[in-house]
């Protein structure tokens, strides 16, 4: 059960450079966004994109048009760059704990946006987009063991 007290030491705690390296490390493994919840709101460029909304409502049309396809195509690199400015400010801003993880929510989630919003255009959607999602998984768990194996060797 988590105590009041842990919130109000996240909120003025400054991050240690192990928690710094193991959020950097969390955010650049290469199926962070899986699982992660894409941002209600986002805003860059200071233009607000109602992120969660926009991918639901894609979700729901059979075909896109080529208006909604050239938006997507706009925004994917926009939401990389925005997650990428986050990773950058979480390893070199001094941030309180709270702060450094609320970036790298904000970085997972909205690389997660930028993936369904790839294989929105790419027809992944249903079935053959879950089986490859699954393969890719695992394929990133036995990644992820090497990694943990090479970092408990070099650790002795």
């Amino acid at each position: 059960m988590k105590d009041g007290n842990n919130t109000n030491e996240k909120e003025t705690e400054y991050l240690s450079s192990q928690e710094r390296n193991k959020l950097l490390w969390s955010l650049r493994s290469d199926f962070a966004w899986a699982g992660k919840k894409i941002p209600e709101i986002v805003e860059i460029d200071n233009e607000e994109y109602m992120l969660r909304d926009m991918i639901e409502e894609l979700g729901e049309i059979d075909l896109l048009s080529p208006d909604e396809i050239a938006e997507i195509r706009a925004l994917i690199p926009k939401l990389q760059e925005k997650a990428k400015v986050n990773e950058e400010l979480l390893e070199t801003e001094e941030l309180t704990v709270a702060e450094a993880e609320a970036l790298c929510e904000e970085a997972t989630g909205i690389l997660r946006a930028a993936m369904d919003l790839k294989d929105r255009l790419e027809g992944k959607i249903g079935e053959k987009g879950a089986s490859e999602f699954k393969r890719m998984l695992n394929t990133q768990k036995l990644v992820d063991e090497k990694r943990w194996q090479e970092l408990i060797k070099s650790l002795k």
